[in-house]
């Protein structure tokens, strides 16, 4: 079933069993923050505060902390989640534009508006403020398109809040081509409290410009209603909970210090200089709103943001490199690397091929470690992955690469002030000449056994 906004969601976690409810007042100051993260240890539910101090506002987190609540909120098997959500997001479904929405059932302008209001979370002592963690934030351009992906947001007054464009990201893309065309600001609006596939399809990671919008259509096979927002020219979720309005400033003026605030590796970053903010022109709302927030760390941020992203990173990589390598197989980005580590499976057809693969690979920002198998290997699966470097690695030294000083992205903890870092290559491969069959009984006995084989995988 497709889920038109998070209230009904909240309502099938619960039917699941997916969701505790605190009835309890806690302090939005670590208190929160210190629960969530032992929930994303313990793969606890999702959390309903009903009672945050300083706010009358409701705030739910750990969303999609888990498979189990990412398949529940795709409504798939979640023992083939990732691979039914990538077939479903083939089959775009544009948005749909209508009149009036749930969202706009309350509007606030000018004085009114104050982001105090929303129960703001500091989740980690080290953090520089109070945050939007899960904020989706909406841009269009005549030229780029649409732009839907989810920014740390830290808030500054009580109409004023950073947006972390930086030049990695495609918001900072969207904001330098207003700039260039001399425009006064660039519009921005913020959905607060989304329904689940719109909160999954914003870290899909699509080329630039390509509209997230279709992808949550595609993921919950039903287009997603827009509703024009009051006083800039975005269109917003018509279902969502909350929606920020406002614009970001012309230069020079247009960016303030920000941070520190703890990332997806589980590393404080440090404060950043010079970020854009957005000064917010109205909020509107539901009558009865719920506030969404997550965690930072290695947590649910980590399952939906990293996780998915990857598979966006995983498709843009593999149709790169397939134009230069075309025996390249698949590519995977493994488990609990935050997408710092590649495997590349290569059906090898000249001797130095896999190593080529492994060099273009590394000179891109990408990735910090590439491992290079054999097409008998499943990139996505870590433990062959792990047999083809502990038996098909290690022949000589030169199967053993590092590369000091390359390029890397912005979040990687060990990187320099010119943005390197060292990099390592694994080649991982047989030699052209080398045969391998996996070692099994005879094809008779296998047969001879298989109903007591059955009876065992019965129990």
């Amino acid at each position: 079933m497709a889920f038109d906004n998070l209230a009904d969601f909240l309502d099938r976690l619960e039917e699941s069993g997916e969701l505790h409810r605190v009835s309890v007042e806690v302090d939005p100051r670590n208190e929160i923050g210190a629960i969530c993260r032992k929930l994303n240890i313990t793969k606890g539910p999702a959390v309903l505060f009903e009672k945050v101090k300083g706010s009358k506002m409701p705030l739910v987190s750990q969303l999609l902390a888990t498979n189990r609540r990412l398949a529940l909120a795709l409504d798939c098997d979640e023992r083939n989640l990732f691979g039914d959500a990538l077939k479903r997001s083939a089959n775009l479904i544009p948005p749909r534009l209508v009149d009036r929405g749930p969202c706009q059932e309350v509007v606030k302008y000018g004085r009114q508006v104050d982001l105090n209001e929303f129960p703001l979370v500091t989740n980690n002592p080290d953090d520089g403020g109070r945050y939007l963690t899960a904020g989706h934030v909406i841009l269009k351009d005549p030229e780029l398109g649409y732009n839907l992906a989810i920014y740390r947001m830290m808030c500054r007054s009580r109409n004023e809040v950073n947006l972390r464009f930086i030049p990695s990201h495609h918001g900072w893309a969207f904001l330098k081509k207003a700039e260039e065309r001399g425009r006064s600001a660039l519009p921005v609006a913020v959905a607060l409290g989304v329904d689940p596939a719109i909160y999954i399809a914003s870290q899909f990671e699509p080329r630039i410009g390509a509209n997230e919008l279709e992808i949550a259509g595609a993921l919950r096979n039903k287009a997603v209603d827009m509703v024009k927002c009051k006083t800039i020219d975005l269109e917003v979720p018509a279902n969502t909970s909350i929606v920020i309005e406002g614009f970001c400033p012309p230069p020079p003026d247009n960016k303030i210090d920000e941070g520190p605030m703890m990332e997806f590796t589980d590393y404080s970053g440090t404060a950043t200089v010079a970020i854009p903010y957005m000064e917010v022109t109205a909020i509107t709302m539901r009558r009865q709103p719920v506030f969404h927030t997550t965690m930072s760390g290695n947590s649910e941020e980590h399952r939906v943001g990293c996780i998915w992203s990857f598979f966006g990173y995983e498709q843009m990589a593999l149709t790169l490199i397939k134009k230069q390598f075309h025996h390249v197989t698949g590519i995977g980005i493994m488990a609990g690397s935050h997408g710092f580590h590649a495997v590349v499976s290569l059906k090898k057809t000249y001797e130095g091929e896999d190593r080529q693969v492994l060099n273009y690979l590394l000179s891109t920002q990408y990735f910090k470690y590439v491992t290079v198998v054999d097409d008998d290997v499943d990139p996505h699966n870590s433990e062959q992955v792990e047999w083809a470097k502990a038996c098909r690695a290690g022949r000589t030294p030169d199967d053993f690469v590092v590369f000091p000083r390359l390029p890397t992205w912005e979040m990687d903890p060990e990187i320099d002030k010119h943005w390197q870092v060292t990099k390592l290559g694994i080649l991982a491969t047989r030699a052209i000449d080398e045969k391998y069959e996996v070692p099994t009984p005879d094809r008779n006995v296998m047969e001879r056994m298989r109903p007591i084989y059955e009876k065992c995988v019965a129990r």
